[in-house]
């Protein structure tokens, strides 16, 4: 009986691993996809070709700089922020990373990372959170629009957040949608305004940004969304148009698909430069810069 017992224990050890392991391999498929999908060197801090922002800042970071990740679509962002507080002579290319949204939060609880760029995690990794112990802090940064937008031989120009709803419930228009994921950071907020519980027929789900808007270049009957600054900074395709939503244009102050891009920080951490971040992030100077690189 004893036998038995270590036997299954071994058993279920070994299970957990296989399911890491698999987790693992995904997450670094992911991550080898995305970057192979988009060119990440305009993006790169400090480098002599790079298209980021260059702010003259009163606070440059010394000592240990924080690690940072960041969801894909907020990677620019990320850049431009490193370029402009971080020191050029004590940065390397490990202290910024793209990542997937999960991963990011993963990472910040298993404390890989100092900090991450995000929106609001989803229910599953609240989740996570919640059983990991961990205490986060949220910083509010800005507000990131969430764009809608159908092949640019579609004569859809404009719908309202109830349109959208039934056109992923499948109750109205002849359209093809696409969508990312769960726990993907842009598909959280889109589930926020349309549930996925009940989508149409013509629906499928994709891996990732790039491909979501691909995908709907090539289907004249497509529609998707994806995050403002990614479709307009890192993977533009002219074969896509964005519409307005309510009658709004996405970068009007009212545009009604805005969500909350943070700085999240585990409250634990004693790296003192994210207290000086923090602080910084309170000041003019931190607010008139967040203005200008998001």
């Amino acid at each position: 009986m004893r036998n038995k017992r270590i036997l299954i224990i071994l058993i279920s050890l070994i299970i957990i691993l296989l399911i890491c392991e698999i987790y693992l391999y995904l997450e670094m498929a992911y991550q080898k996809k995305m970057i192979t999908e988009i060119n990440l060197e305009k993006f790169e801090p400090f480098s002599k070709n790079n298209i980021l922002k260059k702010y003259e800042v009163d606070m440059k970071l010394q000592g240990k700089l924080p690690r940072i990740e960041a969801a894909s679509a907020f990677y620019p962002f990320a850049a431009n922020f490193v370029q402009n507080l971080y020191s050029e002579n004590l940065y390397s290319k490990g202290l910024l990373k793209i990542v997937s949204t999960s991963r990011a939060f993963r990472d910040i609880i298993a404390g890989k990372t100092d900090i991450i760029i995000s929106t609001q995690p989803s229910d599953e990794q609240k989740e996570w959170i919640r059983d990991s112990g961990i205490s986060l802090e949220y910083k509010e940064l800005y507000l990131e629009p969430l764009a809608i937008f159908v092949n640019k031989e579609n004569d859809i120009d404009n719908l309202n957040i109830e349109q959208i709803t039934d056109i992923y419930y499948g109750r109205e228009y002849n359209l093809n949608t696409y969508q990312l994921e769960k726990n993907n950071g842009s598909q959280t907020c889109f589930e926020s305004i349309v549930k996925n519980n009940k989508i149409c027929e013509n629906h499928y789900e994709v891996d990732t940004m790039p491909q979501i808007i691909d995908k709907v270049a090539l289907d004249k009957n497509g529609v998707g969304y994806a995050f403002y600054s990614y479709c307009s900074k890192m993977h533009i395709n002219k074969n896509t148009k964005l519409i307005k939503v309510n009658n709004k244009e996405i970068k009007d102050i009212d545009y009604p698909l805005l969500f909350k891009v943070y700085l999240i920080y585990r409250t634990d951490n004693s790296n003192e430069n994210i207290s000086k971040i923090v602080k910084w992030l309170e000041a003019e100077e931190g607010k008139n810069l967040i203005y200008n690189i998001k």
